[in-house]
């Protein structure tokens, strides 16, 4: 509506300058062409008639500026039009009812300053309502802006900041210099003392600030406080050290302990061996008997108490010398023989063909590890048995030695009562057992599964159980050997 009343004013206008026009200029030909007119005038004849060639110009230079003011105002409009985002209802009604142009740009002028007005209040708002310091800079360091936080952090106003250096860039805090090339993007970390005398530790974010043409215009820089998290973070440091001490000194103490109270434990086992082969009385033999077992058990305590210390003490060394795995398995078999034969119980072994006849790694290591897999495995079965099977397979082709690597698996499977599943978890945890009633029928300290997943683990290995329970269980381990051809009884094919 606005539009087609502009149209129609314009044609109106028009139209009133051009008869103005012509009618000035049919006067001065009237004049110009009467003679008698002429001469009665005299010189006043070519005064008139300059003057009326003079107004005929005014109206025409005015009808042209007119029109040039018209079209700017056109284009003024249209781009203040594509600006303005939400025009208000009330406005854009009094706008169509409006019949001069130029105020109907005033007003949209007014409404454009009336929105960055309020956009300037909430991004000040929100600014302002920020712990964060936040400033703005030149690229000559001179701050242009400076929020409260910032300003109560250096105990000023901001009328004095305004204008003054970015004070981290006064102290040299920052990773660049006022004459060095700054980077659009940056973060980093400074401690500054607050107008109180407190130190404080913030966490900076410098940006550049650019216009829609890239051209930048300055720079931004937001600081978080992050005292509190350094503090935590330094007392999680100290915490941890003090912690990792104690560690040590416990398993060093441990290490000490369970070493010392060996030798006396090996003497009272050794003399109740050697009382049990003198004449005694049935009642004597029993009393021997129940010291020999006693120390046979505080020795195994014992000696899991110091493997287990050496061990997160970091102090157990892997060998890595040759031996028979057959042998291994045979000592063991012969340890528990007759365990399993007064339990009543079938104990079986087997190693594969794919396993060398030599191997080299820790014999004695693998020993603990088949000897506390088997030990558990009795203590857990009533009827049945348990069966060891060995088995492996090289893992990396023959060096220019004939050495490669070989990966032993083992699998210690019985028939007993099985583990509950949410027991499975904790499995390999120090000092766990899956029966822990008081009177704990199965008697065994804990330690020996998980004594066994840090050997394997040593050696580069793994262990883990599969149970189903009133079923069995099968204990499965890798450990990481080499074999070379030359060291084998039976060298294995290429």
């Amino acid at each position: 509506m606005a539009s087609s009343y502009m149209q129609v004013s314009t044609k109106r206008q028009t139209f009133m300058i051009l008869a103005l026009a012509l009618s000035l200029s049919v006067t001065l030909v009237v004049i110009a062409t009467d003679s008698g007119l002429r001469e009665k005038l005299g010189d006043t004849y070519w005064v008139l008639g300059l003057a009326l060639v003079g107004s005929i110009l005014l109206v025409l230079a005015g009808y042209v500026f007119d029109r040039n003011l018209i079209k700017r105002i056109k284009e003024i409009n249209q781009q203040t039009s594509a600006v303005q985002q939400a025009p208000e209802s009330a406005a854009s009604e009094t706008r169509d009812e409006e019949p001069d142009d130029i105020m109907g740009l005033a007003r949209k002028i007014e409404q454009m300053a009336r929105t960055l007005q309020q956009t300037e209040a909430s991004y000040r708002a929100i600014v302002e309502d920020q712990a964060d310091l936040i400033c703005r800079y030149k690229s000559d360091g001179r701050l242009t802006f400076a929020n409260g936080a910032y300003a109560r952090f250096f105990g000023k106003k901001r009328q004095e900041l305004t204008g003054q250096p970015w004070h981290l860039l006064v102290a040299n805090l920052t990773p660049w210099r006022v004459l060095d090339p700054w980077p659009e993007a940056a973060s980093f970390e400074t401690e500054l003392a607050d107008n109180e005398g407190i130190r404080c530790i913030h966490l900076w974010a410098h940006r550049a600030i650019k216009d829609r043409e890239g051209n930048l215009i300055e720079y931004q820089a937001v600081g978080h406080n992050i005292t509190a998290r350094k503090q935590a973070e330094l007392a999680l440091h100290d915490a941890k050290n003090a912690a990792e001490s104690a560690d040590r000194a416990k398993s060093e103490f441990l290490a000490i302990v369970s070493h010392e109270i060996r030798t006396p434990i090996n003497g009272v086992v050794g003399f109740a061996r050697l009382l049990r082969e003198t004449a005694l009385t049935t009642e004597q033999t029993n009393y021997v008997e129940t010291i020999h077992r006693c120390g046979l058990s505080l020795e195994t305590l014992v000696s899991d108490i110091l493997d287990l210390s050496k061990i997160e003490a970091g102090r157990l060394e892997i060998a890595s010398l040759p031996f028979s795995v057959r042998d291994c398995v045979e000592d063991t078999l012969r340890l528990f023989s007759e365990q399993a034969r007064i339990a009543g119980l079938t104990l079986s072994a087997g190693v594969s063909d794919s396993v060398p006849q030599i191997l080299h790694g820790d014999q004695h290591r693998l020993r603990q590890v088949l000897t506390n897999l088997v030990g558990n495995a009795l203590k857990f079965t009533q009827q049945g048995g348990v069966t060891i099977n060995l088995s492996g397979e090289a893992s990396t082709p023959p060096d220019a030695s004939g050495t490669r690597v070989f990966i032993l698996k083992g699998e210690i499977t019985d028939t007993g009562v099985g583990i509950p599943p949410e027991e499975m978890p904790r499995l390999f945890r120090a000092f766990n057992q899956v029966d822990t009633s008081t009177t704990r029928r199965h008697g065994g300290t804990g330690l020996g599964l998980a004594i066994s997943k840090r050997l394997c683990e040593l050696m580069h290995g793994d262990i883990y159980a599969t149970s189903t329970p009133d079923v069995g269980s099968t204990f499965t381990f890798t450990l990481r050997m080499t074999s070379k051809k030359g060291d084998t009884l039976m060298p294995f094919a290429q």
